[in-house]
């Protein structure tokens, strides 16, 4: 029999985005057997009816109350049947054979839980007047005069560090959450923290790295992540004041155990804190000035990082 792959996909009041999600799911070339859509209390849940009538492997299941994407997820886990698991985010797209080539690499790959593969990022200029991204998203550059921008080669983790040290890999790059294709064995008991609004993600793999599982990097861009004036993420002042819990917790919990990213942990905490006012400063900045070779280096990573982020801005001045 071929293998089974469940899809969980968490949303909330964004059924138009989340039809381009489940399309781009239903356009694979390697047959879904369920598609797990977690409906994180919307305000009109009437709208993913419709939605569920796009194919019978689409499953809407209602939670009462919101909860966060890590709680929906974890409702999925609980009712995905599926051998492999593919997390997706409501406005987030896949290609097409990413499950095919997903489920060749760890056939070929007994000895591997998880295959991540690259990403590009897809920026939408606003929630009117553009049509579905997956209308045009193979074809964006023949048509841009509607198309979204897709910025391609953005900065990527090396496929030593993710497989290698792949706590580094997580917290130190972008690693989205719709790259990942994982076998469900290989989650077992582990669940994403409830308790984290922002980094529920990095900690979950993370966590799964520090239990044994092994990942590897496929070079291919099959993931896409959207960039839009509704994105959790893009709003910074939020970001800053809520990814501290993930990196004070990663702490806490000894899940970083590299001198290279307690490091980091403490600086970014200290950049944070000192943006959002916050207590507790001086542990972190003790632990910076007392790692000067590692702040060396740090400077150096950044300086070196600056030409994925230059490709970046460079869709967003006027040609």
């Amino acid at each position: 029999m071929p293998a089974s792959v469940s899809v969980i996909i968490p949303t909330r009041n964004r059924p138009r985005f989340l039809e381009a999600a489940l399309r781009s799911v239903l356009q694979q070339t390697c047959p879904i057997a369920q598609i797990i859509v977690v409906d994180d209390a919307s305000e009109a849940p009437e709208a993913l009816s419709a939605l569920a009538a796009l194919s019978p492997e689409i499953e809407i299941v209602r939670r009462p109350t919101q909860g966060g994407p890590a709680a929906a997820r974890n409702s999925g886990i609980e009712l995905a049947r599926g051998e492999f698991l593919l997390f997706l985010d409501d406005d987030d797209l896949i290609h097409p054979k990413f499950v095919e080539d997903g489920l060749a690499v760890l056939h070929s790959r007994p000895d591997i839980d998880a295959v991540f593969f690259l990403y590009n990022l897809i920026f939408q200029h606003g929630s009117r007047g553009i049509d579905s991204p997956i209308a045009h998203l193979w074809e964006a550059e023949h048509k841009p005069h509607h198309a979204p921008k897709i910025v391609r080669a953005v900065n990527s983790v090396p496929p030593a560090i993710l497989e290698e040290r792949p706590a580094t890999a997580f917290i130190r790059f972008l690693v989205p959450i719709n790259s990942c294709l994982i076998r469900k064995t290989a989650i077992d008991g582990a669940r994403f923290p409830e308790s984290l609004r922002q980094g529920e993600d990095t900690y979950f793999w993370i966590l799964l790295a520090a239990c044994g599982r092994r990942y590897v990097l496929d070079s291919r861009a099959y993931a896409f992540v959207s960039r839009h004036p509704g994105n959790t993420t893009r709003s910074r002042a939020r970001y800053i004041q809520e990814i501290q819990a993930c990196y004070e917790k990663l702490l806490e919990d000894g899940l970083l155990t590299a001198p290279d990213d307690v490091f980091l942990a403490h600086l970014k905490l200290l950049w944070f804190k000192c943006l959002t006012l916050r207590p507790g400063k001086l542990r972190h900045l003790g632990h910076v000035l007392g790692s000067p070779l590692h702040l060396v280096r740090e400077i150096g990573f950044w300086f070196g990082n600056l030409p994925p982020w230059r490709r970046i801005l460079e869709y967003h001045l006027p040609k």
